[in-house]
């Protein structure tokens, strides 16, 4: 068989691990210099070496940077980069959510028409059973688990296109568009979305491709206002 006894985590890759932690959890602002490796070394209790290679970890990983004579600075993120796939998505500027929304309205109002042409029965079925999450789960105040059924719903409509590339594209950028959308809801709350996505169901049903465009165009334009 092709199992492999467990190994403890070694002392170094704890210290990657809580680096990571940190970083991800905004202790350390995009532009901030981390402590120095002797800094660090006494802050965790080991030696400089391994809080070096826990570094360059981090340099690999694409969350920090180092410039000579100067020491390690936190990496300033663009949304493309979460396409590493290795980056979290909660680590991207905050500015980011506008570039976020752009691409959204683009993609996603264009998958709308062309949805609208495609969609079968058991297609208006699914969102249909999506909306019907939503609004249990606005019943429920339930902020994120509304976001991530929002997220499901705009998902559903790019895989009804049947087109691979937008369905790819979804996928690759699937954590950045689900951190985005708990962002969103918590601004705009959840009335939007449910009042948008009865009228965009209504009129992939209708198969009115320019509605549903409309539509989808107008309720990402709407959501960007709030920010």
């Amino acid at each position: 068989m092709g199992i492999k006894p467990i190994r403890k985590v070694n002392v170094g890759e704890q210290v990657f691990q809580q680096l990571k932690k940190l970083l991800i959890e905004g202790e350390w602002k995009q532009g901030d210099k981390l402590p120095s490796e002797n800094e660090l070394s006494e802050m965790f209790g080991v030696s400089r070496i391994t809080v070096r290679q826990a570094l360059q970890k981090l340099v690999t990983l694409g969350l920090i940077e180092t410039r000579l004579g100067e020491g390690s600075f936190v990496k300033k993120l663009e949304p493309a980069d979460a396409m590493n796939g290795l980056i979290p998505a909660a680590y991207l500027r905050k500015e980011a959510i506008f570039e976020v929304l752009e691409f959204r309205e683009a993609i996603e109002a264009e998958s709308a028409r062309l949805a609208a042409g495609r969609a079968s029965k058991a297609d208006i079925q699914e969102l249909e059973i999506i909306l019907q999450k939503m609004e249990e789960t606005k019943e429920k105040d339930d902020l994120k688990a509304f976001a991530l059924a929002d997220y499901e719903f705009h998902y559903k409509i790019g895989q009804i296109t049947k087109n691979d590339l937008i369905i790819r594209t979804n996928n690759i950028l699937g954590e950045v568009l689900k951190s985005s959308m708990i962002e969103i809801v918590g601004k705009v709350g959840f009335k939007p979305g449910v009042y948008y996505h009865r009228k965009i169901i209504d009129a992939i049903a209708q198969q009115d491709g320019d509605l549903a465009l409309k539509l989808m165009r107008e309720h990402i334009g709407n959501n960007a206002q709030y920010f």
